[in-house]
């Protein structure tokens, strides 16, 4: 059960406020940064040297910012220097990525549910997985129609030092938000990655807005439900 404590609202992003077939996403992805890397020998290699670095952020628990690892490890591919891989990159997300956008759309509920949230003074926070820089998830949040929620943190590449599931993860988070985890409320739709946050005492909402699956338990989740459930639980 949820209780009355809550001050912050955790939300994912992919899957919980923005929808999208990952498969997808991913394949496209991919096709649109190799062309990117068009000039560079061995340019067919960059979605498994992409690949390999999100690995290295998801699975590294080295106090360096997920940045740091992926550059590093896109670096030793490469042979760039971590300069001109950060500045294709950039130059990517400010054209070919918009792209992307045509196999997007918003979750139904999600801005009512937010916009109603911060009426109601909850402060939220995109606690999405951190291994896009910043400009491509802010990119994704206007897809989603919430470039106006006033986010008081959004993780990314560039402040993150762990990734989901590890508590590592939660943690910083709460220590950027100098907060207790009874104060925060986790909602997202990946029971591995979002209900881990349970781990440091955060409050969990599995969001299952299709109700694909009611009679499936979930362990680590205090609740479960749609956006509008959500909503009458914290009574905004």
């Amino acid at each position: 059960m949820i209780t009355n404590t809550i001050k912050f609202l955790l939300l994912d992003l992919d899957g919980t406020l923005i929808k999208f077939d990952l498969d997808t996403f991913i394949q496209k992805y991919l096709f649109l940064i190799q062309d990117n890397f068009s000039n560079l020998p061995g340019a067919k290699s960059v979605p498994n040297w992409i690949l390999g670095g999100t690995a290295a952020m998801l699975n590294s628990l080295e106090t360096i910012t997920n940045k740091e690892k992926f550059l590093r490890f896109f670096q030793q591919k490469s042979g760039l220097s971590e300069e001109e891989i950060w500045e294709i990159f950039l130059h990517f997300y400010h054209t070919d990525y918009n792209k992307l956008k045509e196999i997007t759309r918003p979750m139904q509920g999600a801005k009512t549910f937010l916009e109603s949230a911060v009426v109601a003074e909850y402060e939220p926070v995109l606690a999405t997985q951190p291994v896009f820089p910043e400009i491509a998830i802010r990119k994704r949040l206007v897809w989603a129609g919430l470039e106006n929620i006033p986010f008081k943190l959004i993780t990314h590449i560039e402040n993150m030092k762990a990734s989901k599931p590890h508590r590592q993860y939660y943690e910083q988070i709460l220590n950027m938000l100098d907060s207790s985890g009874e104060e925060c409320l986790m909602i997202g739709n990946d029971i591995e990655m979002d209900m881990a946050a349970k781990q440091c005492g955060i409050q969990t909402y599995y969001l299952d807005a299709e109700n694909s699956n009611p009679k499936l338990y979930i362990e680590n989740a205090d609740d479960r439900g749609d956006f509008k459930k959500l909503a009458e639980l914290l009574n905004i």
